[in-house]
């Protein structure tokens, strides 16, 4: 629905979504990209699919041959069901990370309730992005602080969020430093995925 909504408006920019264990994954992944998808999302909470599983190995090796950055839910957040809980562990997804060397990989919320976890990720891997959204304040600023900044991206995880939220957060914990609110709020972003 996302991708008909979007296609033919380059203004707009969507993700495609493709289960581990559907039938050809390929060429799902290959029509959701001719649609417009400029990245994947793996939600292995909703999914019910561990990010280390071998399907989900599979696809994540697809992307970057078609260089295309992942968007991981990553990390636990106290309201998922268990199994989603452990799932999520930030250390399931080490394994996807290693073995997938040109894979772009964004932790989504920072590894949530495991950033500590997250961030040493992001400093082992040069493969692995951090996305801002449900982090406190505090956590934002130690993110921005101790994380490499060419890595880190803004986000809302809206509709749970309201939007002025997250750049709330990123405006108070970057004030003072323009360049790296830049960074944070465009420039990281549009590298990411490939903007001219």
């Amino acid at each position: 629905t996302w991708l008909s909504a979007i296609e033919g408006r380059p203004e707009m920019i969507g993700f495609g979504s493709v289960h581990p264990f559907a039938r050809n994954p390929e060429a799902k992944l290959d029509e959701q990209i001719r649609r417009g998808a400029r990245g994947l999302k793996v939600h292995p909470a909703v999914q019910f699919v561990g990010p280390d599983h071998p399907r989900a190995m599979k696809l994540y090796a697809l992307c970057g041959a078609r260089n295309i950055p992942v968007l991981f839910h990553c990390g636990p957040v106290g309201i998922e069901l268990a199994i989603g809980r452990r799932l999520t562990q930030v250390r399931r997804y080490e394994k996807p990370i290693a073995e997938n060397p040109g894979t772009v990989f964004v932790l989504g919320h920072s590894g949530a309730l495991q950033m500590e976890e997250a961030i040493a990720l992001a400093a082992k891997y040069p493969n692995v992005w951090l996305e801002l959204s449900s982090q406190s304040l505090s956590n934002v600023k130690r993110i921005l602080g101790d994380a490499d900044s060419n890595r880190i991206v803004y986000g809302s995880d809206w509709p749970f969020y309201h939007q002025a939220i997250g750049l709330a957060k990123v405006f108070l914990a970057s004030e003072g430093n323009d360049a790296l609110r830049k960074k944070v709020l465009h420039e990281n972003a549009k590298r990411l995925l490939r903007i001219t």
